[in-house]
């Protein structure tokens, strides 16, 4: 099966996480959409009755050519619009919690297990034991995190002026996410506080191997983003042409319908996808522990002292 405990570098980042997904692909995902797929069609349907008639009001111009002025959309359906925005706010801080904490718990019983074919209701129980911790981690971001990441983000702006603030802001998201990646594991799989969880997840980021830790998190990155634009992109340009050459001068209504699916398709690819980002972060984690605690090798020992007995 799957070794979770191995020392890896930049190329073995990239490649136990597409050897992972290669055996449990099936199963990781077919659970995941068991668990998360009610949730995530009821915040579907939410967004795209939200975002279509935004899309319908901003693209209609049928009043002799003028455009609708997207101010009147709020003041005509004040209820009605802040209605549907705070149940949508609400499910996706709901879903994303829920949809983080499903590969970390995966991972780990992966690990406790050694197997591959887990149960939604195996999954969902141990989701839900951890649901507090989940809950509290997501709490005490909002309040160290957030604030860390805004006053980062405006200075590397600042230094724009210079060729090094180009550098820090390019290098700062995946840093950032790395390090928040980092903290929810030990966190999660740890009973430590958040500021420890904090301080073990810098420790892994910044350690000797910290450029294959950021490089491989980019490249998965950016060859997700690339999946996820070749398949909502391609759609929007045929749909966004076609509208155009319709030829009645006017962008139709229904481009509103059209662009609330695609944007719909683009949050579930975006949900879909991220699972893989924290597997990878999953091999980070694991490796550094392997690093560290060596948990392979005195296993392998421990294999060798049975089998002599």
């Amino acid at each position: 099966m799957f070794q979770l405990y191995k020392q890896r570098d930049f190329s073995a980042y990239i490649s136990d996480t597409i050897a992972f997904f290669k055996i449990y692909w099936k199963n990781f995902f077919g659970n995941y959409i068991v668990i998360t797929g009610g949730i995530l069609a009821l915040l579907s349907l939410f967004y795209f009755f939200l975002f279509r008639d935004l899309f319908t009001a901003l693209f209609n111009t049928s009043n002799r050519g003028i455009g609708y002025d997207i101010g009147y959309y709020f003041t005509d359906n004040p209820l009605l619009f802040m209605s549907l925005l705070v149940v949508a706010i609400v499910l996706t801080i709901f879903f994303s919690i829920l949809s983080t904490a499903y590969p970390v718990v995966y991972l780990k019983m992966t690990e406790e297990t050694d197997r591959a074919d887990f149960s939604a209701s195996e999954i969902f129980e141990r989701i839900k034991k951890f649901f507090p911790k989940i809950i509290r981690f997501a709490l005490f971001s909002l309040i160290t995190f957030l604030p860390l990441i805004t006053v980062a983000t405006v200075l590397a702006s600042v230094l724009v002026i210079l060729v090094v603030g180009v550098f820090v802001l390019i290098l700062l998201m995946p840093a950032v996410s790395v390090w928040i990646m980092q903290t929810f594991y030990a966190y999660l799989l740890n009973d430590i506080s958040f500021t420890d969880a904090m301080r073990q997840g810098w420790k892994i980021l910044f350690s000797k191997k910290f450029w294959h830790i950021i490089g491989s998190a980019a490249v998965i990155y950016i060859l997700l983003n690339i999946a996820q634009s070749v398949v909502t992109l391609i759609p929007y340009m045929i749909i966004f042409f076609s509208v155009l050459s319709s030829g009645n001068g006017a962008l139709s209504a229904s481009l509103g319908v059209y662009m609330s699916v695609l944007y719909i398709v683009a949050l579930i690819l975006s949900y879909i996808m991220s699972n893989i980002l924290m597997v990878n972060q999953g091999m980070v984690y694991y490796s550094t522990l392997e690093q560290v605690n060596h948990t392979q090798a005195l296993s392998e020992i421990d294999l060798i002292g049975q089998n002599v007995e």
